[in-house]
Order: C-alpha cells, then sequence, then structure tokens
C-alpha cells in the first residue's frame, strides 16, 4: 500500500512539474492606490466628494513586465468599473457611518453678504424643497 501511495505522490509531483513548464504564467498581486471623484448634481455639481482608497489585483504573467502591461491597459479601459466598484461600495457603505466619524475642514475664507427679504425667502424654499417631495 505504501508503494502504490509513493507512486501515486511521485505521479502528482511530476504533473505539477510538467503543467509548470508548460504554463510560463505565474501569479502576481498588484497593489495600487487611486481616487474617484465626482460632483453633485443636485446642487448644482457645488459639492465635489474624494475618495482616495487602495486596491489589489491577482494578475497572471510570465514577469512582472506583462502583469505591468496588462495593468496600464486596464487602467486605460477600466476607469468606469472602478467608478462603479466605488460607488456601489459607497452606497454599501455610507449608512453606517456617523457623523462622529467624520472629519470637516473649513477651505478659505467665508463671504458675507447682506440679504434682503425676496433672497431670504428664496433661501429658505430651496432649503424645505427636498422636504416637500
Amino acid at each position: 500500500m505504501e508503494n502504490k501511495q509513493l507512486e501515486k505522490t511521485v505521479n502528482e509531483l511530476e504533473q505539477e512539474v510538467m503543467d509548470e513548464l508548460d504554463n510560463p504564467y505565474r501569479p502576481y498581486r498588484v497593489e495600487f492606490p487611486y481616487e474617484v471623484s465626482f460632483t453633485t448634481p443636485q446642487d448644482q455639481n457645488i459639492t465635489e466628494i474624494v475618495v482616495r482608497t487602495r486596491s489589489e489585483e491577482v494578475r497572471f504573467g510570465r514577469n512582472e513586465r506583462d502583469v505591468m502591461l496588462q495593468k496600464g491597459m486596464d487602467n486605460r479601459y477600466g476607469r468606469l468599473t472602478y467608478s462603479k466598484h466605488i460607488l456601489n461600495w459607497i452606497t454599501e457603505t455610507l449608512p453606517d457611518i456617523k457623523p462622529k466619524d467624520c472629519e470637516v475642514e473649513y477651505l478659505g475664507e467665508p463671504t458675507v453678504t447682506l440679504m434682503n427679504d425676496e433672497e431670504i425667502r428664496e433661501f429658505a424654499e430651496r432649503c424645505c424643497a427636498d422636504e416637500d417631495d
């Protein structure tokens, strides 16, 4: 019984070596940072949202150059898929984020402008418009 098991193991190892010799591709981990940004049409594209993240993929090639060439093609043609991936992830994740976990940074100096009654009324209507829907 031991000889049969040994023969089976030798045959399996021999097949693995043959497979390796026949297929020159090896797996490579590709880690890369990227950024997705977009504006919100609900406020006339004033609000910009920027997501900086990193991802990783497994690519197969003969060497690092093969993998980098593949990644270059993916970067050229895959922008929409990364946008979709991040937007889906945000949609799923955002409800779990608490305001206390956010950071607010004020940029630049505020602008102060005197308002008349009509401007105040228009402002209040804009602020409450979402509640009327």
